[in-house]
């Protein structure tokens, strides 16, 4: 039965020469070895080759096209015919290592390296249990039997300690040994003999330094080929038929303060040492720029990179760079698509740049998660400063913060050899750093500290905070506020964190004043920020729906310009509008009875639709949800409305039930008597002042829709 055997320990312990000795012994007598070496030094296998380099399975898996792989590419046959394989890795400081090893072994699985029926496969390891990757071997799929190559040294043995303690995780029956390599200590056998007992797993075969080794590796040759009749080379004979015979042992471990105590013998260690005294950071719940779902510990919707993308491919003269797997910009820029369609659908305008974003992707794949992305980033951003683009931002998703790519470093260099170039930073690393609202605000914050340039204050202008550039209402709704603005005599100047351009972004410390663009505390931190870096201020009343909240926000942007006369009349003509409006739905709904049950407090646009069809409010509630934006507290409900909780709905639903309304208008549809009419209401408040004339339309269908369906009775 063929078998798999890894060799593991400490980096530099010398596992590649026990593991190259090994091999050599074991093909001596007759059998056939397979040996993978699994470090970037791709040094395992030079003994058993002459000496020389070896193309690696990473280099050829980056360098070789899937159709043109072929087995035999990446294995040499060696001494005495064993088969040779370098896993190899990434240069130092780049890349994942750990994965290269998994890409590795993959890729031996696919080009079908079982096929070659070694009668051992060995695996010499990097260094201790760092990560998933260098475990694979531990896996019983891989290696049934590890053995530990350790010296006397304490950080030998507690790299020793470790991997049993990682073997332990897997299966702990899989223990063949403790190989001893000494450094010349003699005190060092003694440390690891103590150890071996504590852990109950024995010393097969003990090596003392010698000379023979380096003369064998000036060779490039093994011990066991360059001087076979040495004390040496029997040893590694011996260890040979250990490992053919297999007897294998219960991995046990030593927690951290019994090796200590065991080795060194500092039995107080963990007691007497004196510990530095760190002051915890407490972070306060209202930490400045964090998305509300983070702040208050709910569930996170979507993810950081795709907020982030949102707010970026909406901006006017600004490339947008996704340093991501092509999978995920894909999916993340199709959000931009369905924005359009939506907006398409409903008569809406649509945002102008998402119908042919400006977005790129570096497509990171297999390869780049081995070697690092950042050649595949800075390749990519010269060849689009090349084609004359400037404005830049740059957006990660999971893979770059995984395996540790230096995209500010590469974006500085870019910078640095073209000084008309600006590249923001988003390291949002997916979901790394928040919810896809807290990408949008990031985006705010990033691109205004990139882009902004202080200048002097433009009279009568404001920016508009909190755009939602993925609600298929958000340009029309924000074109309908401009031109109440302009009503005014006041002027838009940036709009934050998306729907804007380049020239907008330098401009926005200009404003004289900020208008957040609704009431949830997704602009009131995008708002903190540019109190906070440019001193601004923003008004206090918010842009807010129907006929009370768009009077209350255009006053306010009266009263703060010192032009309230004209406010007023923005205000009458709004009014005079909607009474307009509401003359037909009056004539068909006066007198008729409803109920609401909605999620959002602020639901005074309703309330003026009802009032104005002169219709009767029977019941109405509004149900607290903690995952709910608006951040719902005591008395904010609008007047008429009763605050509920979840417990209170089945209440809610018998008395809305009793009362029998014509029309129930609610978020979802509810199990109640067929013949109720249900309305449905948006989850979110509009900022339109004639919303409510828009539910009046369907209120009007259900009432004159007839209560039962003809085509019923059609059917057999």
């Amino acid at each position: 039965m063929a078998r798999k055997i890894a060799i593991y320990g400490k980096g530099g312990i010398g596992k590649s020469t026990v593991s190259s000795n090994l091999t050599a012994a074991l093909s001596d007598i007759g059998t056939k070895v397979m040996q993978i070496g699994c470090d970037p030094k791709h040094d395992s296998t030079r003994g058993l080759i002459g000496g020389k380099a070896q193309n690696t399975i990473l280099d050829y898996l980056k360098e070789t096209a899937p159709t043109d792989r072929k087995l035999e590419d990446v294995v040499l046959e060696g001494y005495k015919g064993c088969l040779c394989l370098e896993a190899g890795g990434p240069e130092p400081g780049v890349g994942c290592a750990g994965r290269g090893i998994i890409s590795a072994f993959s890729l031996l699985d696919n080009l079908g390296a079982s096929d070659l029926q070694p009668d051992i496969t060995l695996y010499d390891v990097l260094g201790d249990v760092v990560c998933g990757g260098f475990a694979v071997p531990l896996r019983n799929d891989y290696a049934d039997t590890v053995y530990i190559v350790t010296s006397g040294e304490f950080m030998a043995i507690y790299a020793a300690n470790n991997i049993l303690k990682g073997i332990a995780n897997y299966d702990p029956e899989r223990v063949g040994g403790i190989i001893f390599n000494s450094r010349g200590d003699p005190q060092e056998y003694e440390r690891v003999r103590r150890f071996s007992e504590a852990v109950n797993v024995p010393i097969i075969v003990s090596f003392d330094r010698s000379e023979l080794f380096m003369e064998a590796e000036r060779q490039g040759k093994t011990v066991v080929e360059t001087f076979p009749d040495s004390v040496e080379a029997e040893k590694y004979r011996d260890l040979a038929r250990k490992v053919i015979e297999g007897k294998r042992h219960t991995a046990k471990f030593l927690k951290e303060d019994e090796l200590e105590n065991l080795i060194l013998g500092r039995s107080d260690a963990t007691v007497t040492a004196k510990k530095a005294v760190i002051r915890e950071k407490i972070v306060p719940k209202n930490e400045p720029y964090t998305a509300g779902n983070l702040e208050y510990g709910k569930a996170v919707h979507g993810c950081a990179f795709s907020g982030a993308s949102s707010a970026c491919t909406s901006i006017e003269g600004l490339t947008t760079v996704l340093h991501a797997p092509k999978s995920c910009a894909h999916f993340t820029v199709q959000l931009d698509s369905c924005c359009v369609r939506g907006a398409m659908s409903r008569g809406n305008e649509t945002i102008p740049v998402f119908e042919d974003p400006d977005v790129f992707c570096t497509d990171m794949d297999e390869s780049t998660m081995v070697f690092g992305g950042n050649d595949r980033l800075r390749n990519l951003l010269e060849r689009l400063v090349s084609e004359g683009r400037k404005n830049f931002v740059v957006i990660t998703a999971c893979p770059p913060g995984i395996i540790g790519d230096d995209v500010t470093g590469v974006c500085e260099g870019i910078e640095s050899s073209h000084p008309d170039v600006k590249i923001a930073v988003l390291k949002e690393d997916g979901n790394a750093t928040g919810d896809f609202m807290q990408g949008t605000i990031d985006a705010a914050i990033g691109l205004t500290r990139k882009f902004s340039v202080p200048g002097g204050k433009k009279p009568l202008s404001v920016n508009l905070l909190g755009a939602k550039t993925l609600s298929s209402y958000s340009m029309s709704e924000i074109s309908q506020v401009e031109g109440f603005l302009n009503d005014l005599g006041v002027t838009v100047n940036c709009i934050l964190p998306g729907i804007t351009d380049v020239v907008g972004l330098k401009d926005v410390s200009c404003a004289a004043v900020n208008l957040n663009l609704s009431t949830d505390s997704f602009c009131d931190r995008i708002a903190m920020f540019l109190k906070d870096e440019y001193g601004m201020e923003t008004l206090t009343v918010p842009v807010r729906g129907g006929i009370g909240g768009s009077s209350d926000w255009i006053r306010c942007v009266g009263e703060y310009f010192g032009i309230q006369d004209r406010a007023e009349m923005v205000v009458q003509k709004i009014k005079n509008k909607f009474t307009s409006l509401m003359e037909y739905p009056k004539t068909i709904l006066k007198g008729k009875t409803c109920c609401i049950l909605t999620i959002s407090g602020d639901s005074d646009w309703v309330m003026e639709a009802v009032e104005q069809s002169e219709m009767n409010l029977l019941k109405g509630f509004v149900l607290r949800r903690p995952d709910y934006t608006d951040q719902l507290k005591p008395g904010k409900c609008s007047e008429g409305l009763e605050e509920i909780h979840f417990e209170d709905v089945p209440r809610a639903m018998k008395e809305i039930e009793n009362a029998h309304p014509d029309i129930l208008m609610t978020i979802s549809k509810a199990d109640i008597d067929s013949s109720i009419y249900q309305s449905r209401l948006p989850c979110a408040a509009s900022s339109d002042p004639y919303a409510g004339r828009a539910l009046a339309e369907d209120w009007i269908r259900g009432m004159i829709a007839p209560k039962n369906e003809g085509w019923r009775e059609d059917v057999a």
